[in-house]
């Protein structure tokens, strides 16, 4: 029998179920695309990499595997320390900084950065966005790769009963875990002045017969694609580079349905 679920803080506090549920990307295959897109972009090999909002830092760990100086970014403690278990148990070299992605420093400059699967969405503001870019750019060396993924702007404008609508449930299992998340099932409201939506990420854990639930609210901002456009613009530190609907070479960012995604490739001119 489920209990009522207990609170959490925020969804990233319990990153070892959160690490399971999201465990289900090909990790190799966006670092090998990801990796060919930045080095035809840039004038040299890419050797040094940061993942901002890292979570359980899926692709630092391939990419410090490969031999790059390969570092990661998260605001949760949490995380931070369930993510440097991780590292220490692969016995790789890979540094986790906490800290928030609007403001933080770092003490060597990095050929390409990354943020992926909407994180960016959790900066709610213009303002936020703006600040962030700069820190971003700030931690590049020159010329330096800033790649950002995110959900389609056909998906993020759906209707519940569109084919484009997120589906917000799924079940994944490892060490005898199943852990189902579901993420935004329960809709609080979106507000279309702040362009934010709230709303509640629940993940059910199955073990030896016992389930457990918790819940977090959470806010993230809707951001238009032309809004991010006119962002990056205003920064004045970033050029748009390339974009893509997935991660191929022969998917273009269009309405196509093989075009899923938003895949925006920065390029730092100051």
């Amino acid at each position: 029998m489920t209990e009522s679920p207990e609170p959490i803080r925020r969804t990233y506090t319990v990153p070892e179920l959160y690490d399971i549920a999201f465990d289900y990307r090909d990790v190799d295959g966006e670092c090998d695309f990801m990796l060919s897109v930045a080095d035809h972009l840039r004038p040299e090999k890419v050797h040094s990499t940061l993942e901002l909002a890292c979570g359980p830092a899926y692709h630092t760990r391939v990419l410090a595997k490969r031999g790059l100086t390969a570092n990661g970014l998260d605001l949760m403690p949490e995380m931070c320390a369930y993510t440097r278990m991780l590292i220490a148990e692969e016995m790789l070299t890979a540094n986790i900084i906490e800290a928030d992605m609007r403001s933080f420093t770092t003490e060597r400059k990095y050929d390409f950065a990354f943020n992926l699967i909407c994180s960016i969405n959790h900066l709610l503001t213009n303002d936020d966005i703006v600040a962030h870019l700069h820190a971003v750019a700030d931690a590049l060396t020159n010329g330096g790769i800033y790649h950002i993924q995110t959900a389609h702007p056909k998906e993020l404008w759906a209707s519940s009963d569109d084919d484009n609508y997120s589906k917000p449930e799924w079940t994944a299992e490892r060490d005898g875990l199943t852990v189902t998340c579901e993420w935004g099932k329960e809709d609080l409201g979106f507000d279309p002045i702040s362009e934010v939506d709230e709303f509640v990420v629940r993940f059910t854990v199955t073990s030896q017969g016992e389930t457990r639930s918790y819940k977090s609210v959470e806010r993230m901002r809707r951001l238009s694609y032309q809004t991010f456009r006119a962002l990056v613009a205003q920064s004045g530190r970033f050029e748009i580079a390339a974009e893509y609907g997935d991660y191929a070479d022969d998917v273009p960012f269009d309405l196509s349905d093989a075009s899923g995604r938003y895949l925006c490739f920065l390029r730092k001119v100051r």
